[in-house]
């Protein structure tokens, strides 16, 4: 009677890791499945159920550190399951007893306990996690002592490797992204071409602005004394809309540019117009580049490494590659059938 009691109590154990680990693998894949948009408009329409399930995306090294320790704690409950109930088996091969049971078990295990689960949140993310959230948010706090030094020590990590910038948060941020724009063309509210923008925008966003550099010996320009018939005739022969300047006498300290539609308005002096290039420093992303060129309304700018000039780049090239992401090298986030 006490060995049937042992195997009563064994299968139980099993059942509950089985379904402990279903919860857990299950509520990662829908985590990253969930439309993080809808849940931002249900939350600001007051749905508590969204809003927690928001605030864990909005700190997802928590969700996926409570999600770490419930699955490893469901396979020590299945794993201890199956070892307590074939040790109360009478046998003499004790040992391949054990060994039998976990290869008839690992199948089960892996059916129920991952693949299905993780296909039902892979189809229903959203619905299933609203339906555990309150279920997920009580193994949270039950975790959170264990948890910390988890969280802490891959924060440490991050701050040591320099990687401080490439978290979870981000690359969430770019899925999530991903997701709205699939969304937003099968509603039909996006096009092709915004679509594109908005690739080409992830896609230079942490590339070095120097690879769009023009660097200082393919700079075409003039000197500051040049004359407005030396200025257009240049822009003619190479067919620029801009002329850069350089100091007199030095070809190499290019600071300022003139518009050719504004020398063709005939102004009495060329300083009138001319427009002189902000500093950019090498250590900036295009991106980067890009919103300061608009933020100061220049149409070039300077590269600088501590005061040295490297090359020139233009707000024309830099908004051009966001519209042909695939001349990079890198694939659209998204394609469209």
């Amino acid at each position: 009677m006490s060995a049937l009691l042992h195997l009563v109590v064994s299968l139980i154990l099993l059942v509950v890791g089985l379904r402990l680990s279903a919860f857990f693998s299950g509520s990662e894949t829908g985590f990253y499945r969930a439309s993080f948009l809808r849940l931002n408009l249900d939350a600001q329409g007051g749905d508590k159920t969204a809003q927690r399930l928001l605030w864990f995306s909005h700190h997802p090294s928590r969700f996926v550190a409570t999600t770490l320790i419930g699955n490893n704690i469901a396979n020590y409950i299945t794993t201890f399951a199956i070892g307590h109930g074939t040790s109360q088996i009478p046998t003499s091969q004790g040992d391949w007893m054990e060994v039998a049971a976990t290869l008839v078990f690992s199948p089960i295990i892996f059916i129920f306990g991952e693949l299905v689960p993780k296909n039902l949140y892979y189809r229903s993310p959203l619905s299933l996690l609203r339906k555990n959230v309150r279920l997920f948010t009580g193994f949270y706090y039950a975790f959170w002592i264990v948890s910390l030094p988890l969280i802490g020590f891959t924060k440490l990590i991050e701050r040591f490797s320099g990687a401080e910038q490439r978290t979870l948060e981000l690359f969430l941020g770019r899925t999530r992204l991903v997701q709205v724009l699939s969304q937003g063309h099968q509603e039909g509210i996006l096009s092709e071409v915004q679509s594109n923008l908005i690739s080409g925008l992830m896609q230079i966003a942490d590339r070095p602005v120097t690879s769009s550099m023009t660097p200082l010996d393919r700079i075409l320009g003039l000197s500051e004394e040049a004359t407005k018939e030396e200025v257009l005739q240049y822009a003619r022969r190479y067919g620029l809309t801009h002329v850069l300047l350089h100091r007199k006498g030095k070809p190499k300290e290019w600071y300022a540019y003139l518009r050719v539609v504004d020398v063709l308005l005939d102004p009495e002096e060329l300083n009138d117009v001319l427009r002189v290039m902000p500093e950019v420093d090498v250590k900036n992303t295009k991106l980067q580049a890009l919103l300061m060129l608009r933020d100061e309304g220049t149409d070039y700018g300077l590269i600088v490494d501590q005061g040295r000039l490297l090359g020139t780049i233009n707000q024309r090239g830099l908004t051009a590659q966001l519209y042909r992401p695939t001349q990079t090298g890198a694939k659209p986030l998204v394609t469209f059938s």
